[in-house]
């Protein structure tokens, strides 16, 4: 983080006294994608004989986003950002005919800053990639009750978040349609990295005279597509400058 750090003291220092700036403000709606090849999909918690296990599944992120451009390249952006991960439960007793599932939802506010590089490819289409880090706020613990349909015992998934506030890293890349006439259009993916699991998970089935119970750490990580909307940029002037 420090060098990131270190990378956007030195751009933003360089950059402003070479170029004028400019502000642009947008829409983002960035569904999250579950995939087997990034991000958490599927996470296992056995007890045997209790087999169970979590399962990502489509997720929605949105919010408003600030970007302020140093030179034609080099940009640095903030916002506020609304994320929900869903999840699927699903808990088995081995050899009992025992099974059910459920749902759970994790809710999370975010604060991102990253840094953004941009390549132009044509008069209007530029390509990016950025990188930066997230301080995320998670407002309550989770817990959900299925009852096992024919019995008097039930499965229980318990979430306690490790911090009330976190950090992860952010990388992207993505492609920029600018317009004159109708702003910016962006279409685009982001990797979200919590820096530690995100929160404890606790799957349990509890019966008459006792239970099953299976604890691991969540990651919490995942895969975005991102679409963006970017309104008409507010060029900075300085003192004295006139219309161009």
């Amino acid at each position: 983080m420090s060098n990131f750090a270190f990378f956007i003291l030195l751009t933003t220092g360089f950059s402003l006294l070479a170029q004028k700036g400019v502000t642009t403000f947008g829409l983002q709606y960035n569904p999250v994608i579950p995939n087997r090849l990034i991000g958490t999909y599927v996470q296992n918690f056995d007890a045997l004989p209790m087999e169970s296990h979590i399962q990502q599944k489509f997720g929605n992120n949105f919010g408003g986003i600030v970007r302020h451009g140093f030179t034609k390249n080099i940009s640095i952006e903030t916002g506020l950002n609304f994320t929900q991960r869903n999840f699927n439960l699903f808990y088995e007793i081995s050899d009992s005919g025992v099974s059910e599932q459920n749902d759970v939802r994790i809710v999370s506010y975010s604060l991102p800053v990253s840094g953004l590089v941009f390549i132009r490819l044509t008069d209007q289409l530029w390509i990016n990639t950025s990188a930066g880090v997230a301080m995320t706020l998670f407002p309550s613990d989770v817990q959900v009750f299925t009852e096992s349909v024919g019995t008097n015992n039930f499965f229980l998934m318990e979430g306690i978040y490790r911090s009330k506030v976190q950090a992860a890293l952010l990388t992207n890349v993505g492609f920029e349609l600018r317009t004159k006439k109708y702003g910016f259009f962006y279409v685009g993916g982001t990797y979200h990295l919590p820096f530690a699991p995100i929160c404890t998970f606790a799957m349990a089935y509890e019966f008459t005279g006792g239970d099953y119970v299976a604890i691991d750490n969540v990651k919490g990580s995942f895969l975005s597509v991102d679409i963006r909307y970017y309104f008409n940029e507010v060029r900075e002037k300085k003192v004295g400058e006139g219309e161009e």
